[in-house]
């Protein structure tokens, strides 16, 4: 339900039963690995619009405004909101921020705006005592999300 905002549907909605992910996430529930796809059946991406993600570099990312925008559990339902702030630190596999997010969240982009353009650079997927953090997106992580488009 792309912009869904509470009973509101302005680009209607699909289903799937098609998914992927990874086998660092399915055999070993690793959080360096919790990330996945919901495939369509429709190219909803032609009239909603699309969101790029990409490969960067430590101190791109560390420099970089991390935006979140979901539908979190602690709001009234269906509404959508975001937040913004730093990224706090990086590591191999994961990104560490302090924007407001809650259950509910988990899945939507961690992304950086350039030039008016929006590219997930993160998965979110954890709440922390004084970070979340979410599945950073490295060339492997890339590479299947290219594949998995296709």
């Amino acid at each position: 339900m792309p912009g869904r905002d509470g009973t509101k549907l302005p680009y209607g909605s699909a289903t799937s039963t098609n998914f992927r992910t990874v086998n660092g996430w399915i055999n070993n529930g690793s959080e360096e690995y919790d990330y996945g796809a919901i495939i369509l059946a429709t190219d909803l991406g032609s009239t909603t619009g699309w969101l790029g993600f990409g490969v960067y570099d430590d101190a791109t990312l560390t420099s970089s405004v991390g935006n979140i925008s979901g539908y979190p559990g602690d709001k009234p339902s269906g509404t959508q909101w975001y937040a913004a702030r730093t990224i706090a630190s990086v590591a191999a596999r994961k990104v560490f921020y302090d924007i407001d997010t809650a259950g509910g969240q988990s899945g939507s982009a961690v992304y950086r705006i350039v030039s008016g353009n929006r590219y997930a650079v993160a998965v979110h997927a954890y709440g922390g005592s004084v970070t979340n953090s979410g599945t950073r997106i490295v060339q492997p992580v890339y590479d299947n999300m290219l594949a998995w488009r296709t």
